[in-house]
């Protein structure tokens, strides 16, 4: 039986106390969390949802300020970094982890155009009608992850955060999967198959003709279905990718600017910094400075 947990068991970095249910290693739900104020970024292998039913949450996600309300939701997607850098003393919220394997099942083959536009558009607000139904939800997803056989309902959970995003982004989700054509669909296929080569290989490979040779297509075509599928160029996201690690080893690690150079494969320390300033506009060294005056105001 998978009754409530202590989310500081879960994840001791980032919560200090928050009832946490969960289906295997696919879904989380944590109601009533305690965040760590001013963490590091934790960088998440799940998508993560944050919802604030009560006070005020601040949050930075990939050094973004957002100031959460009431009714607000931020979407926080997997590779990207988040850090709670206030919570307000009544503050109250629920947060959903989802895997990719639960994105699928959800969206349905169409998670890529649907977490773009979450990418670029991270906030929802909520009006009473959704805040209602949703906390219904939350309750009917405890009751599910209570079951004897809680780690059977993943198709049940599913279920239920589809409704759940059909009431907090009814257009993002029409627009997102109103198209079901051969093309979409191949497009997505590639896309897919990219960011599958991505995450094998780009502390190695910075190239998109790499990616594009091992999926059989042209540069340039590659780069046009992961526009179409994402919104973003192949490069744009190989460099996500890159500056991702460098900019959280910079900013949490204890590792010089030649180790994390030496980490993404590049020649040298001047390869790396000329890299970093032509993505970043500064070098590695400003950005450290900036990032730790930010993080300690």
């Amino acid at each position: 039986m998978n009754t409530s947990s202590n989310a500081h068991e879960f994840f001791p970095d980032y919560f200090s106390s928050g009832e946490l249910w969960h289906c295997g290693q696919d879904f989380y739900l944590i109601q009533r969390p305690k965040f760590f104020p001013l963490t590091a970024h934790v960088q998440f292998d799940w998508h993560c949802f944050l919802l604030v039913t009560k006070g005020e949450v601040n949050v930075l996600i990939d050094d973004k300020p957002i100031k959460l309300l009431p009714g607000m939701s931020v979407a926080v997607l997997d590779g990207q970094r988040i850090s709670v850098t206030k919570a307000s003393a009544d503050a109250d919220s629920v947060v959903y982890l989802l895997s990719k394997h639960l994105s699928e099942m959800i969206f349905v083959k169409k998670s890529l155009a649907f977490y773009a536009d979450m990418h670029k558009n991270p906030v929802s607000v909520y009006n009473a009608y959704a805040m209602r139904t949703v906390m219904d939800i939350v309750a009917l997803l405890k009751d599910i992850l209570e079951h004897p056989h809680a780690e059977n309902m993943l198709d049940a959970c599913a279920s239920l955060m589809r409704l759940y995003f059909r009431l907090i982004a009814p257009e993002r989700l029409w627009k997102t999967q109103s198209s079901d054509s051969q093309e979409d669909k191949r497009f997505d296929q590639i896309m897919t198959r990219f960011m599958d080569l991505l995450e094998k290989f780009y502390q190695r490979e910075r190239a998109v003709q790499f990616y594009a040779d091992q999926l059989c297509v042209t540069a340039k075509y590659l780069s046009f279905c992961a526009k179409h599928a994402s919104g973003h160029t192949a490069n744009w996201w190989i460099n996500n990718y890159v500056l991702r690690d460098a900019t959280q080893m910079l900013v949490y690690g204890e590792m010089s600017v030649k180790a994390i150079a030496s980490r993404l494969h590049f020649g040298n320390q001047m390869l790396f910094g000329k890299y970093f300033n032509r993505q970043m506009g500064m070098s590695p060294s400003e950005y450290k400075k900036q990032a730790l005056k930010k993080l300690n105001q």
